[in-house]
């Protein structure tokens, strides 16, 4: 730990200390984790040594972290809550065998903290396979109903050309029937107006005949009455 100036040395020495942190680590300044204890809290009032950082009063705090763990100290106390180097530990370090027993302890805690880690990750890549495979099937099946709409569609399509094949074929069959029925109905119009044609001709004829033998009747008439009127 670094060594921390009294408030009541001169501005030098303030330098010196300030130009000493300027070359240190942050790390090196940064306490252990604390727990909250009752018993060993809030700022600390008659104590000449301040945090060179913040210049304020220390707090009363309770380690937490390794072979550290339960010793009280006082320290660098922010209205941030970080603290920021051990001004002056409280206890004394714990005995060697304490240290070795905290020291497992927390060997115990990291390394079931880091199998937890790993299942959780193992777990987050099982669920992300699950997911894929999900994904995948669940696209397959969307394929294989994609391909079976397709499919019907398809039925569908081929099945209305069909259709309407069919309709076209006796659309133009009823065309080719009118057709051949109109050809027949002119081709017997043609017979019964060639036939009217010559019933015509025999019926002039006739009314010629009749006129000519009209004609010669009127011609007797003229003669006999011209003898009785002579008479």
């Amino acid at each position: 730990m670094p060594s921390w100036p009294n408030c009541n040395e001169t501005s030098d020495d303030d330098d010196e200390y300030m130009s000493e942190f300027s070359n240190m680590q942050m790390e090196y300044f940064v306490t252990p984790d604390t727990m909250i204890d009752p018993s060993f809290c809030d700022l600390v009032t008659g104590f000449d040594r301040r945090c060179i950082l913040h210049r304020q009063r220390p707090g009363k705090f309770v380690a937490f972290e390794c072979t550290d763990t339960g010793r009280r100290f006082i320290g660098c106390a922010t209205e941030d809550g970080m603290n920021y180097g051990v001004l002056e530990w409280v206890d004394a370090p714990w005995p060697v065998i304490l240290q070795r027993c905290l020291s497992k302890l927390w060997d115990m805690y990291h390394e079931q903290n880091l199998g937890r880690a790993r299942d959780n990750e193992a777990h987050g890549t099982e669920v992300a396979k699950l997911q894929k495979e999900f994904d995948s099937l669940e696209m397959n099946e969307l394929k294989e109903k994609k391909k079976q709409l397709e499919e019907q569609a398809e039925i569908e399509l081929q099945m209305e050309k069909l259709k309407l094949k069919k309709e076209q074929r006796c659309i133009l069959q009823s065309q080719a029937d009118i057709i051949k029925n109109t050809r027949k109905a002119m081709k017997e119009i043609e017979v019964d107006r060639d036939l009217l044609k010559e019933e015509k001709k025999k019926l002039e004829n006739v009314i010629a005949e009749l006129l000519k033998v009209g004609h010669g009747c009127k011609e007797k008439l003229d003669k006999i009455k011209e003898v009785v009127m002579e008479e």
